[in-house]
């Protein structure tokens, strides 16, 4: 009798009419999914997510089919792998897109100055910030514009991808009336950029300058 109910058992095991687990289904699925975008910046947020949530699916698959309730063992393994390594790759790559991002920005420029000069002076040379230089400043124009032109010197041990550079204009009222603007890119280490930042006002409403942003990359 006992060894009836034990083949009984065994067959109800290994019946291949036995459907496999819908949970390792999903599973698998969500992980095949978490998978090909675990490699993706910023999307992989998402594929976090469907990668744990398909790891819950497949344990409860597997679980499942252990206790001889579904079909499809190696089947519902395969989903419990996929979606661990789905979970490994993504917390992997978020680390290396992390430190390249910390390694590409370090010779990054973003500032604010305050130095300004007046408009009769011939030259006027501002601040040094740690990362850059700028001397030589003055101011030219014509009708139609006006040009604040000078030397910029990138300081970083590093090329310089992007650079920009913007002066607020302002009238003999002191009040702001524009903007003029300059940008160059592949500024290698320690190279000098003879700039000139036009503004579409005629030089003859323009009274002052001030330097307003540099930005660089």
């Amino acid at each position: 009798m006992e060894a009836t109910e034990a083949q009984d058992k065994t067959q109800q095991t290994n019946d291949p009419q036995k459907g496999k687990s819908a949970a390792s289904i999903v599973a698998l699925v969500l992980g095949i999914i978490a998978l090909v975008t675990s490699f993706l910046p910023i999307i992989n947020n998402l594929s976090f997510v469907l990668a744990l949530v398909g790891a819950v699916f497949a344990v409860i698959g597997l679980v499942g089919v252990l206790r001889g309730k579904k079909g499809g063992r190696g089947f519902s393994i395969a989903a419990v792998i996929v979606n661990v390594l789905a979970i490994a790759i993504v917390l992997g790559t978020q680390s290396a897109y992390s430190s390249a991002i910390n390694e590409a920005t370090k010779g990054t420029i973003s500032t604010e100055d305050g130095s300004s000069a007046a408009a009769a002076s011939t030259s006027a040379e501002s601040a040094t910030a740690d990362k850059y230089s700028i001397a030589d400043e003055q101011m030219t124009g014509d009708d139609y514009t006006t040009t604040i032109s000078g030397t910029f010197i990138n300081l970083t041990d590093s090329q310089l991808g992007y650079v920009s550079i913007s002066y607020n204009l302002f009238d003999a009222d002191g009040n702001q009336i524009g903007t003029a603007y300059a940008n160059t890119s592949n500024l290698d280490a320690g190279g000098t950029w003879k700039f000139e930042a036009v503004g579409m006002y005629g030089q003859a409403k323009v009274a002052s300058y001030k330097l307003a942003d540099v930005t660089g990359f």
